[in-house]
């Protein structure tokens, strides 16, 4: 009986280590894989960065996949089809000849109004960014105010070639933007290209109204800083489209490049 018991007392022994081993194992296990997964999600969560020269590589043959150029720009045909398979929230083009500017435009539905400030059409985060605008605005131009925007980088891209309308030969000489959208195209002549506080536009002003609409026109014309064509004629029904980006040397102004619309090519007009 003491033999037995001698016995018994061993194995207890052995079957307890053993459990503690096991326990030691499996809560080692256990830290490793919250260590590991918690790493992992934070490496998938963690967003791709943007590139300005890598960005615009990128631009340049996209533009080759879905642009079908011609002498006339009115003419010009974009496939938004293809571009709404990179980016469902790619809705137009713009275009202004004389510069580099020739870029989709998005808007999100969902995300914060800014949030292709800093996020590519592919959803890498950062400069360049996009250019975009707000759900304040409709998709369809037909507000009689809508303001566009887009960074001033210093490699040249994205809207930093709206300064050169600071100059008023080029002003005079290259007065057209076209916006291209899947079943219409907007050809806007350039009337005022001025430099503007930095107070938030489109919550500023009730461009519904014809007195706000007017106030918002004569500050445009009245500014003592940029060029202005006074002979173009604007009014709530040809609207008027402000490109908006920064200006580097003095960050409580920004830069507008204001358009109104004169001709369209449509078979199905906005709405």
């Amino acid at each position: 009986m003491k033999k037995h018991g001698k016995e018994n007392k061993k194995i207890l022994i052995i079957a307890v280590i053993i459990a503690a081993v096991v326990l030691l194992g499996a809560a080692g296990g256990g830290i490793w894989f919250f260590l590991n997964s918690g790493s992992q999600e934070q490496t998938a969560e963690e967003p791709v960065q943007a590139d300005p020269e890598v960005a615009q590589q990128e631009y340049e043959v996209m533009k080759e996949e879905v642009s079908a150029e011609n002498d006339d720009p009115m003419q010009r045909k974009i496939d938004f089809e293809a571009l709404q398979e990179i980016n469902p929230d790619v809705y137009a083009w713009i275009s202004i000849p004389g510069t580099n500017i020739d870029y989709p435009v998005l808007q999100s539905a969902t995300e914060a109004d800014d949030y292709y400030l800093n996020t590519t059409i592919d959803g890498k985060q950062g400069l360049p960014g996009s250019i975009y605008t707000e759900k304040y605005n409709t998709t369809s131009f037909a507000d009689p105010v809508t303001v566009m925007y887009g960074h001033e980088l210093k490699n040249g891209t994205m809207f930093s070639e709206l300064h050169n309308y600071e100059d008023k030969e080029f002003f005079d000489n290259n007065p057209y933007i076209y916006i291209y959208c899947p079943n219409y195209t907007l050809k806007y002549q350039i009337f005022a290209a001025v430099a503007f506080d930095d107070r938030y536009i489109l919550g500023n002003y009730n461009f519904q109204d014809p007195d706000d609409f007017q106030k918002y026109l004569d500050e445009l014309r009245s500014s003592i800083d940029g060029n202005v064509n006074t002979e173009v004629q604007v009014s709530q029904d040809t609207t008027i489209l402000t490109l908006s980006t920064c200006i580097s040397a003095y960050p409580e102004q920004r830069w507008l490049v204001n358009g109104t619309i004169v001709d369209v090519y449509s078979d199905q007009l906005p709405q």
